[in-house]
């Protein structure tokens, strides 16, 4: 019992981004306004958090997916997988065709 790991807890991105806000803006401060500078940390930020995974963007139907996944077929598995719980909340049907999915570049 004594030996059981918890969880580290997560921070927030907004923790992150101001520690990292706070050692960078002498440095940035006169050329980067905050919100800007938000952006970028936001993308690189959730990027870090998933280093093994790829982001992948799909439209299927109306709905536009963002999955992160290993390889496109997982992420297609995934896709079809939102967009049926994403279909299930308005009550729609899943297509008897199956979900027509298009890469987002």
């Amino acid at each position: 019992m004594l030996d059981k790991v918890r969880p580290q807890q997560q921070q927030s991105l907004e923790d992150a981004f101001r520690k990292w806000w706070s050692v960078e803006k002498p440095r940035l401060g006169e050329q980067v306004s905050e919100p800007i500078a938000r952006t970028v940390f936001r993308a690189g930020y959730a990027t870090g958090r998933r280093p093994n995974l790829d982001r992948y963007v799909f439209a299927v139907g109306k709905f536009r997916i963002t999955v992160w996944a290993t390889g496109l077929m997982n992420a297609k598995r995934m896709a079809v997988a939102e967009a049926d719980v994403r279909a299930s909340k308005r009550g729609w049907k899943r297509p008897k065709a199956g979900w027509v999915l298009k890469e987002v570049l």
